[in-house]
């Protein structure tokens, strides 16, 4: 399995409760509610893995069976960027939206004055 890299910021609980508020306190993949007691308590993932990155497009809200599934299979075929499913859709979107601002503000930077 990969391995995360950076380190949570010192308001990561902050960050992690606004990314479940977000997604009304359910799983973004299956929709189930918050269940701590049954395998279904929540939790912010990090898409790409970085601890540090917590861009709204970054942060999916997922209970703790599809959270490992997540790690496991789509993490396994790196294919969550070209998936299909509608629950990673506003992700994909948001990390398309993060690479075009930051592909524009190269070029910006390479143009003459």
């Amino acid at each position: 399995m990969r391995k995360s890299t950076g380190e949570y910021p010192k308001n990561w609980t902050e960050i992690a409760r606004r990314c479940k508020e977000r997604a009304g306190w359910k799983c973004e993949r299956c929709g189930r509610p918050h269940e701590k007691g049954k395998g279904r308590g929540l939790n912010a993932h990090h898409l790409d893995w970085n601890r540090s990155n917590c861009a709204d497009w970054n942060l999916v809200c997922l209970c703790a069976k599809c959270h490992l599934w997540v790690q496991r299979e789509i993490e396994r075929l790196k294919t969550w960027l070209l998936s299909d499913e509608m629950w990673l859709q506003p992700h994909i979107d948001g990390y398309c939206k993060y690479l075009s601002d930051k592909l524009q503000n190269k070029i910006a930077n390479c143009l003459p004055s």
